[in-house]
């Protein structure tokens, strides 16, 4: 799905790295010495990686339909996809988000139709070659 795409950089101290599934938080303790650096790193489900990825590449500009979003993370997949099935996504992707610092308003949902990725700084990191 993002063959050149190997993760997002949140904020400036939070990875997505896709293809590993994982996220990674670095903190850097600027009132202590320099060598103390907080990293905290969650694993994550396919499914709901798939689902992040996709709205981190398509819903920080404009609000992404659900349809759209359905048709990307489940269809296209040969996968089942209902209201439901991304409701329950959701919820979950979101308490392992948490686990990082993201809070509740990072991901917004408009009425359950539109989707939207709140974040301070957003930046796609591609693969080398």
């Amino acid at each position: 799905m993002y063959k050149d795409t190997f993760g997002f950089l949140i904020n400036d101290n939070i990875q997505v790295d896709i293809r590993r599934r994982r996220i990674i938080k670095l903190f850097l303790d600027d009132e202590k010495r320099s060598y103390a650096l907080n990293v905290s790193v969650i694993s994550i489900k396919e499914l709901q990686m798939v689902l992040l990825a996709y709205l981190l590449a398509n819903g920080k500009e404009h609000p992404v339909r659900r349809d759209d979003i359905l048709k990307a993370v489940w269809d296209n997949r040969n996968l089942k996809s209902s209201s439901q099935i991304l409701w329950a996504t959701l919820k979950d992707l979101k308490i392992h988000l948490s686990l990082v610092g993201l809070g509740d308003d990072f991901i917004t949902s408009e009425k359950g139709a539109y989707y939207r990725i709140h974040a301070k700084r957003l930046q796609a990191l591609y693969v080398g070659g």
